[in-house]
């Protein structure tokens, strides 16, 4: 039930919101994230994450089921004035509920049991590296960690494209490239990188072992200075006249060839 009155759009609350969607220094300082409609707020309320508020348009009707995630978690949705969630939102058209999440911070030291881990090197665009999540839950990864220059994990475009993986799958962020490669190696992961030439084709390659499956830049790669930190190099076969997929497309079919191996060899 909602119990509180709304808040002025103009708030200074909204201010602070706008800021968590727009900016990635913001949620770092604040160690919070925005989850934008229903559906979404329903998982992240029903997952292990902390959800610390639900921001609600004062003329908007809650759906049963998200009323009885919030009365089970004993939290009270914050009204805002009508039109207030779109002042904060990230979409041109908002779903008028958003949850206010706190950054989840996983123990690094989950990839020593880790048997599987896809790694996002300098992806820029949050709609793939979202897609990059979704695809490694599915695909019954360990966790994803995002390298370097990639894209914030938690912008509010990564979060829709994740679809929900945000709050399944633990994501590890490592601005430190060097850093994060360290980790990789130190936790005995097997480090494989993708690349079009001199490697091998992934449904010819042992993808048994422990793997860190590492996909890099939309337009230029896995970076040189990375070359010498990986093990082995594999590439995804392809006929007809196409020199790349997507690196979204390319991970998600890395992902399979690597639960497929592990299927079949079961």
């Amino acid at each position: 039930m909602i119990v509180s009155g709304p808040i002025s759009p103009k708030n200074a609350e909204i201010a602070r919101l706008r800021e968590l969607a727009r900016q990635r220094r913001a949620r770092s300082e604040a160690g919070r994230f925005l989850v934008e409609g229903t559906k979404l707020t329903i998982e992240a309320l029903r997952s292990e994450l902390a959800v610390c508020d639900v921001w609600v348009d004062a003329d908007h009707d809650l759906d049963p089921i998200l009323q009885q995630c919030l009365d089970d978690a004993a939290l009270h949705p914050r009204l805002v004035g009508r039109g207030g969630v779109a002042r904060f939102a990230s979409t041109t058209s908002p779903q008028p509920v958003v949850a206010e999440v706190e950054v989840p911070t996983p123990d690094t030291t989950i990839l020593n049991g880790a048997t599987a881990v896809l790694v996002a090197a300098d992806v820029n665009d949050p709609g793939n590296l979202g897609t990059l999540m979704r695809s490694a839950l599915a695909a019954g990864f360990d966790a994803i960690v995002a390298l370097g220059d990639t894209t914030d994990p938690f912008s509010p475009k990564s979060v829709r494209a994740a679809a929900g993986a945000t709050f399944r799958l633990p994501v590890i962020v490592e601005r430190s490239a060097a850093d994060g490669f360290d980790l990789l190696t130190s936790a005995g992961l097997r480090v494989i990188g993708t690349r079009m030439t001199n490697a091998t084709d992934c449904d010819q390659a042992d993808l048994l072992s422990r793997v860190a499956l590492v996909v890099g830049n939309e337009a230029h790669g896995l970076a040189v200075a990375f070359g010498d930190r990986v093990d082995d190099w594999v590439r995804i076969p392809m006929a007809g006249d196409v020199e790349s997929l997507n690196v979204a497309m390319a991970a998600t079919v890395l992902t399979y060839e690597v639960a497929r191996q592990r299927r079949n060899s079961a």
